[in-house]
């Protein structure tokens, strides 16, 4: 689906986090040449769904397969692509190890870094590394479009869980910032549909974190709690036994950062980790 001059969304079917289903693959093109951000799951069906769909748009020569994170949502398609297209797969230096884990036995053949712009054709893509979901995440800006490629850092379904040991919630929160000075009208975002309230969506993802931090620290603030204690004070059931993981490694995030900013201690009591708020004399 064509969502800008020279940007199509193409969700394809990927085991990834509830409430998504799908994962974006974008095609960047000027018409003659493209790149695909993202890559999706090993499904056959999706593979052929993308092919099927760049030759539908006029068989633009694809240069590469951009990984913007190594999530397994998002990368092992490229092993197809890498070599229907025969074409590099290229992703930040910390993610290469990584991403290999997921598209073995194909490799990644080359590295992106903050400040390169990379050429499709006429367009100028340029590559942010956008840490906070995963150390070594890329976001992209292409401002012929006045397009942010967020990947997970920005989601149109849902938020995003940032926790150890990929994820970093001091980063994150500093990327987000970063984001804001872009003068995007879109943002093309890992999951869901096109966002056009840039600047609100952005400030919703910030706010959204600053306030489960707060809440956390007034729930230690009644009294110490463990990691999981926290979990069921915040979620309070409402998590899946399945994605339990998810919010466990949320608020080990949370508190991470807290400790760092120097609210919250660790301490240990009865052979348990647990938390505890640090008294301001």
């Amino acid at each position: 689906m064509k969502v800008t001059t020279h940007v199509h969304r193409l969700a394809v079917t990927t085991p990834t986090l509830f409430p998504a289903t799908t994962t974006n693959v974008f095609v960047v093109t000027d018409g003659q040449e493209a790149v695909l951000i993202d890559a999706g799951y090993e499904h056959e069906a999706a593979h052929q769904a993308v092919v099927k769909y760049i030759d539908e748009i006029g068989s633009p020569q694809v240069k590469a397969i951009l990984i913007t994170h190594f999530h397994r949502d998002h990368t092992p398609g490229a092993k197809f692509f890498s070599a229907h297209y025969q074409c590099p797969i290229l992703s930040h230096p910390i993610e290469v190890p990584y991403v290999e884990e997921e598209i073995a036995p194909a490799k990644v053949t080359g590295t992106l870094e903050e400040g390169d712009v990379y050429r499709i054709g006429t367009l100028e893509l340029h590559v942010l590394h956008a840490p906070g979901h995963t150390l070594g995440g890329l976001n992209f800006w292409l401002p012929e479009d006045r397009v942010l490629f967020t990947a997970d850092n920005i989601v149109g379904l849902g938020t995003t869980w940032i926790g150890p040991p990929e994820g970093d919630l001091r980063d994150y929160l500093k990327t987000l910032e970063r984001l804001k000075t872009y003068p995007a009208e879109w943002i093309a975002p890992g999951h869901g549909e096109m966002i056009s309230d840039v600047q609100e969506k952005i400030d919703f993802f910030i706010g959204r974190r600053l306030e489960r931090e707060e809440q956390i620290v007034q729930l230690l603030t009644t009294s110490p709690a463990s990691v999981t204690e926290l979990v069921d004070r915040v979620y309070q059931g409402t998590v899946h036994p399945s994605v339990i993981w998810v919010a466990e490694r949320t608020i080990q995030g949370h508190l991470h950062k807290l400790a760092g900013d120097g609210r919250v201690e660790e301490f240990e009591d009865e052979g348990t980790a647990r938390y505890r708020v640090i008294e301001v004399s």
